[in-house]
């Protein structure tokens, strides 16, 4: 059992890239070496820095984001950055398609029948007298009185901007027939025009959808960027026939033994991680998860829309758990401190404790969400959507579902960043919290409010590094149960649903449209 651990160890670790290379102060995977946000890197962090803004190392070359290209997480090792990207271009089509971009366009947000009755009654009976600091006034209020706190939270703001457009705000029945043509595309503009009138919009919308709806469509290929850690250069891309996906293809990659393990729109890639070549390519089922996948030994997990594995040196699947249902989440291991490992599986709903070789289901308990959950001996902790646990802090048990010690529920906009287990405490830095809290009890040491959401933290040379404010600046706090310590803020202009990877005191940023190196490091 102590060797089969330690080699399952080595494993998730990614020791080497190269055999001549130290991998210490590698990230090779989606929140690094032991995928719980925590560096190996002995590289100090910086204490004081000369700028607020400072000026990166270097900057990339063009890689597009978003719409274009997701929100995948960098990844460094031997030296080299990688990115998997579902890269999305434009050519021009006779086709005309309804897709994220347009609806965003026309401010359309999809909510419950009720709320939406109350909406457009509000909105069509609001006075033109009402404006300005009244206006406002009255919204705030209605708000309050009219929505539950977590739609305050999520469509707050897209409420108020409906009220304060007035009646040249499109109306919902409206927009929810053009919602249901999202992503299906229509033969040329004429057919477009054709079910404009057939639905009976309004004039007014179907001149904003002619306007809105370019004369081009969406290609994609899936894609991974090699690039060097000193120069940012770009070293190698490969490239493979995808499809678009937008945004929702967020998955960051792993690196291990030579190889880069990615997962695109369509399929899961095995590439040589010093030429680019590929070694092999398997199909997935879905549309481009935005789960990263986790390498253990000799196998691939994968978040594919349900949880399935694969050969590492083959690309061969070895099992699919179709009961185990999910994208977006991550993959875990556990390895408690006595009892065989647990593949953990976050659902939208649930967390499934999944035996490593056969995919079985092991136990399953509330717990699902975005977020991907962390490990300590006996301890997992996550961070779930659901309103049974949000925050919790779970103990190992054998042959059934772990046992929940202590849960914390608040309502937040998001529940997407992971969590960080140091030195007996907990730290959650989402759902505009910085939280640290005691493991074994769950007391609440301290708590600030910062604008920190989706993005998660990593932990090195005894301080946290998170996001904050959509990934515009980088928070430096001192990982301290004693209190709650800010070292630097400083801007990087990252993206709020990406991570950074650090290697020997650099931090590497994924920006709207390239990769960033900014410098912690003492300077003399």
């Amino acid at each position: 059992m102590i060797a089969a651990r330690s080699h399952t160890r080595r494993a998730l670790l990614a020791l080497t890239l190269f055999p001549t290379l130290s991998a210490l102060a590698d990230w090779p995977q989606w929140r690094g070496p032991t995928r719980g946000g925590v560096s190996t890197d002995t590289t100090p962090i910086a204490d004081h820095f000369a700028s607020d803004d400072p000026q990166p190392l270097w900057t990339s070359d063009f890689i597009p984001s978003d719409h274009y290209g997701g929100h995948g997480s960098p990844i460094v090792a031997g030296e080299r950055v990688f990115l998997s990207v579902v890269w999305h271009d434009r050519v021009p089509s006779e086709q005309r398609e309804i897709d994220t971009e347009v609806m965003q366009q026309v401010n359309y947000r999809g909510t419950s029948p009720e709320l939406t009755t109350k909406l457009e009654e509000a909105r069509l009976n609001l006075s033109p007298r009402l404006r300005g600091a009244k206006l406002d006034a009255w919204i705030d209020e209605w708000v309050k009185t009219n929505m539950s706190e977590k739609d305050q939270l999520a469509l707050g703001s897209w409420a108020a901007s409906r009220f304060r457009a007035g009646a040249t705000a499109f109306p919902l029945d409206e927009l929810a027939k053009v919602a249901k043509r999202q992503d299906k595309p229509f033969a040329n503009a004429d057919a477009l025009r054709a079910w404009m009138a057939e639905e009976n919009l309004s004039e007014k919308l179907q001149e904003k959808l002619l306007s809105a709806i370019p004369n081009t469509i969406k290609v994609a290929k899936d894609t991974l960027v090699c690039l060097d850690l000193a120069t940012g250069k770009e070293l190698w891309k490969f490239e493979a026939e995808g499809k678009p996906t937008g945004r929702k293809s967020s998955s960051t990659a792993a690196v291990i033994d030579g190889r880069v393990y990615a997962v695109g729109s369509t399929h899961l890639y095995a590439v040589n991680a010093e030429t680019g070549e590929l070694l092999w390519k398997t199909p997935l089922p879905g549309n481009g998860p935005a789960a990263s996948p986790l390498v253990v030994d000799d196998t691939v997990y994968v978040a594919a829309g349900v949880a399935m594995a694969f050969d590492a040196a083959t690309g061969t699947q070895r099992w699919k758990q179709d009961s185990a249902r999910g994208d977006t989440a991550s993959p875990q291991w556990w390895q408690p401190e006595s009892g065989d490992p647990v593949l953990l599986f976050t659902g939208s709903k649930d967390i499934y404790g999944l035996q490593p070789s056969t995919g079985k289901v092991l136990w399953q308990m509330p717990g699902g969400g975005q977020s991907t959950p962390v490990t300590s001996a006996d301890w997992m902790v996550l961070y779930s959507s659901s309103g049974e646990l949000g925050l919790a802090a779970c103990r190992h048990q054998p042959d059934k579902a772990p046992e929940v010690a202590w849960s914390d529920f608040w309502v937040a906009r998001r529940y997407s960043g992971s969590p960080i287990i140091h030195d007996g405490c907990v730290y959650l830095t989402c759902g505009n919290k910085h939280q640290c809290l005691d493991l074994a009890t769950g007391t609440l040491h301290w708590s600030e409010t910062v604008n920190s959401t989706i993005t998660s933290p990593i932990l090195a040379d005894g301080k946290l590094l998170v996001f904050e404010n959509n990934g515009s600046h980088l928070r430096i706090i001192q990982a301290d149960p004693a209190g709650y310590q800010q070292i630097a803020r400083l801007k990087v202009s990252g993206m709020g649903c990406t991570s950074p990877a650090l290697s020997n005191g650099r931090l590497i940023v994924r920006q709207k449209e390239a990769l960033a190196c900014f410098d912690l490091r003492p300077q003399p």
